[in-house]
């Protein structure tokens, strides 16, 4: 039986050299690193299942040359075949997420959480509506963000100016349309279209449209949070 193990792991260790001659590291990094977030499982919790050191798993993660017995290991440990980080199924691995215009659904800004404000989309003239008698500010969340990824892509419309807000991580806001107010802390910055600004989402801030713009102002915002 220990025969059998033995020649067990060395015919795993030789698919993972394999699989390296023609996998970059990185791409097997961030396919381990996927893995272990599915399972709920932190880098402290892996390294003791595995057996291997938590820096032999963050120099995998980040791309560097593994050696063959630590992805055997991390394999075994998560329960997942050599297989699957070669050639992941779309249910084991999401790699790209897409939004496409039938998958719109706007929300409300202030009050997110209560769901969409329609169950279909909504056009231009009914957005503006809902802004003007219910007082709303629509909020388009995009369906193109990965599941276990960080970024959480927005479109926000500009009738008047929003809430205050704040928020765990980084955010970046980039006009779509007209000319946007961008408030965070105690600046202010006026922002034309196709322009730009990155900022820590934990500084109170608020959105508007600029002085005299054509409403509505559209916004694409981006937040990248740790705690996703």
């Amino acid at each position: 039986m220990a025969i059998q193990e033995e020649n067990d792991v060395l015919r795993q260790e030789r698919s993972v050299d394999d699989l390296l001659r023609t996998l970059p590291p990185e791409i097997l990094g961030a396919r381990l690193q996927r893995a272990r977030k599915r399972m709920g499982l932190s880098i402290r919790e892996l390294a003791l299942a595995a057996n291997v050191s938590k820096n032999s798993i963050v120099r995998v993660e980040q791309g560097g040359m593994p050696q063959s017995m630590t992805v055997v290991k991390l394999c075994a440990a998560m329960g997942v075949h050599l297989d699957s980080i070669a050639k992941p199924r779309a249910e084991e691995s999401q790699i790209v997420a897409i939004h496409r215009h039938d998958d719109d659904r706007w929300y409300d800004l202030t009050d997110f959480a209560a769901g969409p404000l329609a169950p279909e989309p909504l056009s231009e003239a009914e957005r503006a509506k809902l802004a003007k008698t219910a007082n709303v500010f629509p909020l388009l969340i995009l369906k193109s963000r990965l599941e276990t990824g960080r970024l959480l892509p927005t479109v926000i419309e500009l009738y008047r100016e929003s809430e205050t807000r704040s928020h765990a991580g980084e955010e970046m806001v980039y006009v779509l349309k007209g000319t946007a107010k961008i408030k965070v802390g105690d600046q202010t910055f006026d922002l034309e279209e196709g322009e730009s600004a990155t900022f820590w989402s934990s500084e109170a801030h608020s959105y508007a449209p600029a002085e005299g713009a054509k409403l509505p102002v559209r916004v694409l915002s981006i937040r990248a949070d740790d705690h996703r």
